[in-house]
């Protein structure tokens, strides 16, 4: 019925990551390696059993709750078994954190009863740090140190913080007799009743603001799909050349929008800058690149023609066209593109282009007549992953 997990009682015992806990954990896992008991995953159907029989019992979270967290990660709920008995002895759940998660414990948001899978990792990814969520396991907590210490391990072998509460008296005392200890003294600000343990290599930090720092630094460009993708286009240039350079409305939306390729960055969620690519006989043209003000100190415009360019090259294009305002040659010269000679400059929107124009190297990948036809009805710039209509293939064969 269950599937074993566990090393082989007869092999070394298995600790904590160093520094996590103190000397009498060490030593009483040691004094029960021979006694552990065993972690064992629970098959589809037996866990919602076994977490009503303990609802008898104890206040837990909901089935609704629980069925939620079981549907993102089935492993964080284990029995407790004893080797040479019949059944279940007991039941342990855990939360492997992602760093959401671990900021939503440490400053209070964390109710036990009211689980959100928002908070954890998915089966088989590390996590930022564990919450141990449940034990219901009579008269075999020390017993239970090894398997779970092993556990641990697995999840996160580097090391991370442990989370815990305790539910009694005596889980209290437990607790703080191997090394838990007040959060607050690690984590500034997170509730009383929470405890932790760090191991030597895993620095108690800021989770939040680490939180906030990547996201608001992590920069990543994509195709405008939707009416949504194309308003936060039309915001980001209408700040930009509207706002900032007062260019009139029919100047700016010239009616080539929607025969056209858009390309926006994000820094996090945010749109932040954005690029027009039009396409002709045997080049494709750069234009109307703008950047929002508050992120032109971000560096964004390099990795945003560059994704441009190789969006280009991977439909074949090798010369790229494009317009640059007379005083921003030199940026356009940095990213490959020369001024073309013998070619006077022009004027519109009362800003002085001159013409410029990039040859970029043929894509090994670029699409050619003759492409596999599935490849050439997936969305732009997704042509290396099964899109709605390759999905229909699957449809079909299960209505055969």
């Amino acid at each position: 019925m269950f599937q074993d997990v566990g090393n082989p009682i007869g092999s070394q015992p298995t600790s904590f990551w160093d520094g996590c806990f103190n000397d009498r954990m060490d030593a009483l896992i040691a004094r029960n390696h021979r006694r552990q008991v065993r972690l064992q995953r629970l098959p589809s159907g037996s866990t919602k059993k076994m977490i009503d029989e303990v609802r008898a019992q104890l206040p837990l979270a909901d089935g609704v709750h629980v069925a939620r967290m079981l549907e993102k990660n089935p492993d964080i709920v284990r029995s407790v078994t004893v080797p040479g008995e019949d059944g279940a002895a007991g039941i342990f759940a855990y939360l492997p954190l992602n760093a959401y998660g671990a900021w939503a414990l440490i400053t209070g948001r964390y109710d036990g009863s009211r689980p959100d899978p928002a908070w954890i990792c998915s089966a088989g990814e590390k996590p930022s740090a564990i919450a141990i969520w449940l034990i219901v396991a009579p008269g075999l907590l020390i017993r239970m140190f090894e398997p779970i210490a092993r556990l641990f391990r697995e999840l996160c072998p580097e090391g991370c913080a442990i989370f815990s509460y305790g539910a009694t008296d005596a889980s209290v005392s437990i607790q703080r007799s191997v090394g838990f200890r007040p959060a607050q003294e690690m984590f500034p600000g997170a509730p009383a009743h929470l405890v932790a343990a760090c191991p030597d290599n895993a620095v108690p930090i800021d989770i939040a603001r680490n939180i906030e720092r990547a996201r608001q630094g992590h920069l990543h460009v994509a195709v405008a799909r939707s009416i949504e993708d194309m308003a936060k286009v039309f915001s980001v240039r209408s700040a930009t050349f509207q706002a900032e350079q007062a260019c009139p409305y029919n100047e700016e939306f010239d009616g080539n929008d929607f025969c056209a390729t858009q390309l926006l960055a994000y820094v996090g969620d945010d749109p932040a800058a954005c690029i027009r690519i039009r396409y002709f006989g045997d080049f494709a043209k750069l234009e109307r690149l703008a950047i929002r003000r508050e992120y032109r100190s971000r560096s964004l415009s390099r990795p945003l023609v560059e994704a441009a360019l190789a969006h280009c090259a991977r439909k074949g294009f090798r010369r790229i066209y494009g317009h640059s305002r007379s005083d921003l040659v030199g940026f356009w010269q940095r990213l490959g593109f020369d001024v073309i000679p013998q070619r006077p400059s022009f004027w519109f929107s009362d800003v002085e282009y001159v013409e410029i124009v990039a040859e970029l190297t043929a894509d090994p990948l670029e699409i050619r007549f003759g492409i596999d036809p599935m490849m050439a009805i997936r969305p732009e710039g997704r042509w290396d992953e099964p899109g709605p209509l390759d999905m229909s293939l699957v449809r079909s064969s299960l209505a055969a």
